[in-house]
């Protein structure tokens, strides 16, 4: 089986163990509930489809203790700038909200790991309210896959962003819209044994100045 460890810490604060599993008998798995159990031990109960042989599934094992993840509230900074309106010589102020979320990871196993984490930045559908992502460097908010319409949403599943380097070791991209919908950033980390990751998401949301808005 094929191990992959996700953590969705907006959600919970852990990181989950699944497993991609091929069906190596002769038979097909029917459709209901399954008993995982991991080195002769009973994990938990898992919901599977029909899988036919040699077809694969996902199953999760759990939450990974070895894994632990800190997910303090994001530091807010307000501030009012000035920036030029399109007519000539016009200025329109604008209200300028930026904010910066930490993610940290420790690794207490003896072996390195790879983990999966998704974290959401503000979505406006609004023209007048810009969002703009300060850190990690390089994923402009205008290449983020999006869902205007049925058709916009295929398009953003089989879009894949380009990978850019964060730090060594990690590695950061938008996300595909099926891992978590519009505004999903997703970072690929490797954790070695006894060590820790630390994650920046930062972003900043411009509107003019007396505009209402809340995330959602």
């Amino acid at each position: 089986a094929d191990l992959e460890w996700i953590c969705v810490p907006r959600e919970k604060e852990s990181v989950f163990l699944t497993c991609k599993v091929v069906n190596s008998s002769e038979f097909t798995f029917l459709r209901g509930e399954a008993s995982v159990f991991m080195d002769d031990n009973f994990v938990s109960k898992s919901q599977i489809e029909y899988v036919s042989p040699n077809e694969s599934f996902k199953t999760s094992l759990g939450v990974d203790s070895s894994l632990r993840v800190t997910y303090p509230a994001a530091k807010t900074l307000n501030r009012t700038a000035t920036q030029s309106g399109f007519a000539f010589m016009a200025r329109e102020k604008q209200s300028v909200s930026a904010q910066s979320q930490r993610i940290t990871i420790r690794n207490s196993r003896p072996a390195s790991v790879s983990v999966r984490v998704l974290d959401h930045v503000p979505v406006s559908t609004d023209a007048r309210i810009k969002v703009n992502v300060l850190t990690p460097n390089g994923l402009d908010i205008a290449t983020a896959p999006t869902s205007p319409s049925g058709e916009g949403l295929d398009d953003g599943r089989r879009k894949e962003n380009a990978w850019k380097d964060v730090q060594k070791g990690v590695k950061a991209r938008w996300a595909a819209l099926e891992a978590g919908g519009e505004g999903t950033v997703e970072w690929s980390c490797d954790i070695a044994p006894s060590n820790e990751t630390e994650l920046e998401l930062a972003w900043e949301v411009s509107a003019p100045a007396g505009q209402s808005w809340k995330e959602v």
